[in-house]
């Protein structure tokens, strides 16, 4: 089935009036549910303004449509998220917003709104640059917010995973840099995998962000999702930049090589989370490592094959679905 896009308006009235809408009743929410300070809640819109108008570089369409309707009142909820960390900085009032389980609710509920915008603008066919900028940020400032979240005041993921949460970031301003010097960036190639590893990285802050989890249990999961995490990344910079060349004999090889060997570490990794399962009910300290590996056994399974019902491929991590 083709695949048709709304033709960009250019028309901000409606993206403004509905931005300020969203962001209004979400930060009025956590000021009356969560316990968010006024500032924390003044900071929270300020930033939710800020990233909607650096989307809207891209013309927003006319109508804007339920799927970019419901990516901004994701990114509302997010912004939020940012916001009541930052004022925690800053502000012992902050505090009692990022205790118990709202935190990770919050995180959970918008990673999985991030499946539900994507799957309607296909649907309805009301895909736009504008849509997938929108959620390319929003993604970006959800794990950002919630990584740095669950490393300084949830002490569940360790430090150095803030590399992994604010990596979008640190990638956009390596780019930036190397076109004042004067690259020439190149396009990333189609990479399923690229999605499914942000994925998992949602997946893995929502449940480091649950109360429940102890610090010792988040180490060799964030080992195993966030470094192929970083990987992805500095690989992504090397072709972006020119340096790596993907369709290049080499890189040919490597991928095929590493491909061979997808199933049989899928398979093994899911053999060892329900040994390391059965260890842990037995009585022994191995529930980490059983996450670990289960996480990491379904990141490497193959995908369906061509002609399947699969999820589009990403070119970019600028150009998310929705």
């Amino acid at each position: 089935m083709g695949q048709v896009t709304v033709t960009d308006s250019g028309d901000g009235n409606e993206l403004w009036r509905f931005a300020t809408a969203a962001g209004g009743v979400v930060c009025a929410a956590g000021i009356l549910l969560a316990g968010l300070p006024l500032g924390g809640a003044l900071l929270s819109f300020a930033i939710f303004t800020g990233v909607v108008a650096f989307a809207a570089r891209e013309p927003a369409p006319r109508p804007l449509g339920l799927a970019n309707r419901l990516t901004l009142v994701r990114l509302a909820a997010l912004a939020a998220l940012a916001g009541g960390g930052l004022a925690a900085t800053f502000s012992s009032e902050a505090g009692p917003a990022l205790a118990g389980w709202m935190p990770c609710l919050v995180y959970a509920v918008a990673a999985l709104g991030d499946y539900a915008d994507g799957a309607i603008a296909r649907r309805t066919r009301t895909t736009s640059a504008f849509g997938a900028r929108l959620d390319a940020e929003a993604d970006a400032l959800g794990l950002a917010a919630a990584s740095g979240i669950a490393v300084l005041a949830a002490g569940t993921l360790p430090a150095w995973y803030l590399l992994a949460g604010f990596g979008r970031y640190l990638f956009g301003a390596a780019l930036f840099v190397e076109e004042r010097l004067g690259r020439r960036l190149r396009d990333l190639p189609p990479s399923p995998f690229r999605r499914r590893l942000a994925g998992f990285q949602m997946g893995l802050v929502a449940v480091c962000l649950a109360p429940f989890i102890e610090p010792e249990w988040a180490p060799p999961a964030t080992m195993a999702l966030g470094a192929p995490f970083l990987l992805g990344f500095a690989r992504d910079y090397l072709i972006r930049s020119g340096r790596l060349d993907p369709e290049g004999a080499g890189s040919r090889r490597l991928t095929g090589f590493l491909g061979r060997f997808r199933r049989p570490v899928s398979r093994t990794a899911a053999a060892a989370a329900v040994a390391l399962g059965v260890l842990r009910l037995a009585g022994l300290s191995v529930g980490s490592w059983a996450l670990a590996a289960f996480f990491f056994g379904w990141l490497v399974r193959p995908g369906r094959r061509p002609g399947g019902r699969s999820r589009p491929v990403v070119a970019s991590p600028e150009s998310q679905s929705g």
